[in-house]
């Protein structure tokens, strides 16, 4: 069972020092690029693409799951 334990936790901390900074530097790129000006006069509100909100998304459930590992 300590074997076990031991385990688990060098596995929940690998995976938040190596997520944790990958995911947010990946909601500060989104960000940044949300808040960026189109090149185009037209009138937009944001300059994400679908994609773009998709992975935020993602981006935002992973950060929630990395801070809330059992």
């Amino acid at each position: 069972p300590a074997m076990s334990s031991a385990l688990v936790l060098t596995v929940y901390i690998l995976t938040f020092t190596v997520g944790f900074p990958a995911n947010v530097f990946t909601l500060a790129v989104l960000a940044a690029k949300s808040r960026r000006r189109p090149a185009t006069p037209e009138p937009c509100l944001t300059t994400l693409t679908t994609a773009d909100l998709l992975l935020l998304n993602l981006t935002a459930s992973d950060l929630l799951l990395l801070l809330f590992l059992p």
